[in-house]
C-alpha cells in the first residue's frame, strides 16, 4: 500500500512480482492449513480471522501514513530483521485491538456482529487514509506518530457511528449468540450492509489503480476534504449501480456476490499494486493506465478465486457447504482466507520485508 518510486526496470519488477506472489501464497497456504488443521475451521474463521483483521487498519496506517519506516530503528536494519520487526508491531497491534473491541462491542461473544464490526474498520480506515488522506487528524497533528495514532483512533469511532446507523441484525434474534445489546438497530439489514461496504472498499481499489480519476481531475490533491468528499460520492454511486445490477437485478445472493465479486477484486488490486510495487504501466497515462490495470485486475481475480475454492477442501479436510442454509460456510471461509489472511501477507511480504528474500539488496 505505499506508492514509492521504483527505478527498476519494468521486467524486473514483474519479476520479482510474480515470485513474490508466489511466495505471499506460500506462506498464505501454510497459515491457514495449520490454523485449520490443528484448530478446526471455526477457530479459523472465527479468532484467527478477528485477530487479523483488528491489526489490519494499523497496518494500512504503518504502510501508507508511516511508509514503513516507525519506530525509526526499521529504517537502520537490514531484511530480514526489519520485517521481523514490522511482524511483531503488527502482532502486539493484533493483540491490543482485538482485546479492546472483544470486551467493548463484541461484550465478550466472539460473533458475526463482532466480525462485520471489525471487517467494516478496513473498509473506513482504507477510505480515511486513502480517499481523505487522513483528515481531519490532520488539521490537529503533524508529527507522523502522533498523526497514525489519532487516525486510527478516529477511523474506529467513525466506524463505530457508522455501523450504529446502518447495520441490524434482528435476523439473529433467535441464535444463541444474539444479546440485544450487541444489535446497533440500524437501517439495513447486516448482510446488505456489510456487503454495500465491502463493494465500496472494492471500487474504491479499483479508482487507485486510476489514481483517483476522474475526482482527481475536480479537485487538487492537496484539498482536502474536498478531494475526499468527491471521491467518496464518486465511489457511492458506482457502488450502488454495481450492487443494484448483481444483487437486485441478476438476483445473486449477497454474500455469494461479496465474495465472488468485491473480495476478490479487492485481493486482484493488491497484486496488480502492491505486488507489482505500484509501477505496472507507470509510463502511461490516465483512464489507459487504469483501464489496463483493472483489466489484469480482474482477470487475477478470477483465478485467485478459483484457487482458493480449489485448495478450500484440501485446507479443511471436507468441502463446505455455500449458501444461507449452512450458514454461508463456503463464502466465509475463503473470504477469511483470501482477504483476512492474505491482505497483510501481501503487506508483510511487499512492505515490511520490502520483497525479501526474492529481492535482495547488494
Amino acid at each position: 500500500m505505499d506508492g514509492s518510486v521504483n527505478s527498476v526496470s519494468p521486467n524486473k519488477i514483474v519479476l520479482v512480482g510474480l515470485l513474490s506472489i508466489f511466495w505471499v501464497l506460500a506462506l498464505t497456504f501454510s497459515l491457514v492449513y495449520f490454523a485449520n488443521q490443528y484448530f478446526g475451521q471455526d477457530f479459523f474463521v472465527g479468532w484467527v480471522s478477528l485477530a487479523f483483521m483488528c491489526a489490519t487498519p494499523f497496518q494500512i496506517v504503518q504502510a501508507i501514513v508511516w511508509h514503513n519506516s516507525i519506530p525509526k530503528v526499521v529504517t537502520t536494519v537490514g531484511q530480514p530483521l526489519k520485517g521481523l520487526i514490522m511482524t511483531a508491531m503488527f502482532c502486539v497491534a493484533s493483540l491490543i485491538v482485538t482485546t479492546i473491541l472483544y470486551f467493548t462491542i463484541g461484550q465478550g461473544i466472539l460473533s458475526p456482529i463482532l466480525i462485520h464490526f471489525v471487517i467494516q474498520s478496513v473498509v473506513v480506515s482504507l477510505f480515511v487514509v486513502i480517499a481523505f488522506g487522513c483528515w481531519p487528524m490532520t488539521q490537529f497533528f503533524t508529527h507522523p506518530i502522533a498523526l497514525g495514532i489519532a487516525t486510527l483512533v478516529y477511523c474506529y469511532v467513525l466506524n463505530l457511528a457508522l455501523f450504529m446507523i446502518f447495520y441490524d441484525y434482528h435476523f439473529f434474534a433467535e441464535l444463541p449468540f444474539y444479546p440485544h445489546s450487541l444489535d446497533p438497530g440500524g437501517l439495513f439489514n447486516g448482510i446488505t450492509a456489510l456487503t454495500f461496504a465491502v463493494t465500496c472498499a472494492s471500487v474504491l481499489m479499483v479508482v487507485t489503480m486510476f489514481d483517483l480519476w476522474p475526482a482527481a481531475l475536480l479537485v487538487n490533491s492537496d484539498k482536502q476534504p474536498q478531494l475526499g468528499l468527491v471521491v467518496t460520492i464518486q465511489i457511492l454511486i458506482l457502488t450502488f449501480l454495481v450492487y443494484y445490477l448483481f444483487v437486485n437485478i441478476l438476483a445473486m445472493d449477497p454474500m455469494d456476490f461479496m465474495v465472488k465479486g468485491p473480495v476478490c477484486i479487492i485481493f486482484g488490486t493488491f497484486l496488480v499494486q502492491n505486488m507489482m510495487q505500484f509501477q505496472l504501466f507507470s509510463n502511461l497515462q490516465q483512464p489507459l493506465k487504469g483501464v489496463l490495470k483493472s483489466g489484469i485486475c480482474f482477470v487475477g481475480a478470477f483465478i485467485m478465486y478459483q484457487l482458493y475454492q480449489f485448495i478450500l477442501p484440501l485446507m479443511v479436510g471436507e468441502t463446505l457447504i455455500a449458501g444461507p442454509e449452512r450458514g454461508y460456510a463456503k463464502e466465509i471461509w475463503i473470504a477469511t482466507a483470501m482477504l483476512g489472511i492474505t491482505f497483510p501477507v501481501i503487506n508483510f511480504v511487499s512492505g515490511g520485508f520490502d520483497f525479501w528474500p526474492v529481492k535482495r539488496k547488494s
